[in-house]
């Protein structure tokens, strides 16, 4: 029974010394010499007859010169283990960068002009350090669900000053240091109070702005639609606070060859309250922290496009129109116009990251 077992395990591994004979060979045979081909050759066809005829007295024999008609024919070279684990990473960081760039491409939410959609960072108040803030639990917590807690400590001495600063943080001044404390987190201290160095001003966790997968490809075999949310370089959009070259995330709310209007809280295109697509009707129905289609020139700089009731913009046959879902809080087609057809990219489809009510495909 021992005997029956050995060899067959013998048989096994014969059978797999042929596979890897023929693999050396398809990747060495332009470079081998023909004496070394010949000798796996002769290694080959002997092994196959023995598993043919069941000559099991030359298993051994014909198993070990085929071993070392292989290794004649590619030699074994230091740190082999290491070098094919590197060629297989590579092969797949290439396949990975393929798919990027053709398929599917990751992008994340920076700010919260698509809020409540999708979100991008913020911040939530948080007085008071739980287990979960600390190692190996905050690790875990920000793996998951993408929450960090965060402090802000005076660096000096003297007297706090509290003063607004940019995009709705508050600055905390102490004896010429300046502390920004980010819209949202717990404010342990009050204007006008003496603070050491060392002490807590603020506290609260930071959470990672949506990470979504864009479809590169759909569009390639139909036209956007009203309601997807899309993804679009902003290469020729002039304004001042446009970034060049930058991925933006907006809604897409007109299509070409319409006529779009606001009149709040709603989308007008072609003189009609816009609801084909769910997405526009949510935005417009001023709920679930909706605020509903709002003209433009409120905190940017009043623009030319739908900055009025009684403003309309036509769009030509390569153009599209995008905004975003906060409309209290979103630089987008209606401070700069339309968007080009040859900048879009595909309909943002799955929040891949972090696990929240948002995660999964988008709406």
């Amino acid at each position: 029974m021992r005997n029956y077992f050995q060899r067959r395990r013998q048989v096994k591994y014969l059978r797999q010394l042929l596979r890897e004979a023929r693999h050396a060979r398809n990747m060495r045979e332009d470079i081998a010499s023909p004496q070394v081909l010949e000798r796996l050759r002769a290694a080959q066809a002997q092994a196959a007859r023995v598993l043919a005829t069941s000559a099991w007295s030359e298993l051994a024999p014909a198993t070990g010169e085929l071993e070392q008609a292989i290794i004649q024919l590619r030699p074994p070279r230091p740190w082999n283990a290491w070098r094919e684990n590197i060629e297989i990473i590579l092969v797949a960081l290439a396949v990975a960068m393929a798919f990027r760039t053709y398929f599917i491409q990751p992008f994340k939410i920076p700010t919260a002009s698509m809020a409540p959609t999708l979100h991008g960072i913020h911040y939530l108040p948080q007085a008071r350090a739980t287990l979960y803030d600390r190692l190996p639990f905050n690790l875990i917590k920000w793996f998951i669900f993408g929450e960090w807690r965060v402090e802000v400590r005076a660096q000096s001495f003297g007297r706090l000053s509290i003063e607004a600063g940019p995009q709705e943080s508050r600055l905390m001044i102490v004896a010429g240091a300046y502390h920004v404390v980010p819209k949202g987190m717990y404010e342990h201290v009050r204007d006008g109070q003496m603070v050491v160095r060392g002490q807590l001003l603020a506290s609260g966790t930071r959470v990672s702005g949506d990470h979504i997968f864009v479809n590169k490809v759909i569009w390639n075999f139909r036209q956007p639609q009203r309601g997807e949310i899309m993804v679009f370089k902003t290469s020729a959009i002039e304004h001042p606070q446009i970034k060049v070259n930058e991925h933006y995330v907006k809604r897409l709310v007109g299509l070409p060859g319409e006529t779009l209007q606001i009149q709040p809280p709603y989308l007008l295109v072609d003189g009609q309250r816009a609801a084909d697509a769910p997405g526009i009707i949510r935005l417009s129905s001023q709920q679930d922290g909706y605020a509903g289609f709002q003209l433009g020139g409120r905190d940017f700089r009043p623009g030319d496009y739908l900055a009025a009731v009684s403003n309309r913009i036509a769009l030509g046959a390569e153009q599209y129109f995008a905004c975003g879902d906060n409309q209290f809080n979103s630089l987008d087609s209606r401070y700069w116009g339309p968007v080009p057809r040859a900048n879009l990219m595909g309909p943002a489809v799955f929040v891949y990251w972090p696990i929240s009510k948002h995660w999964g495909p988008i709406r």
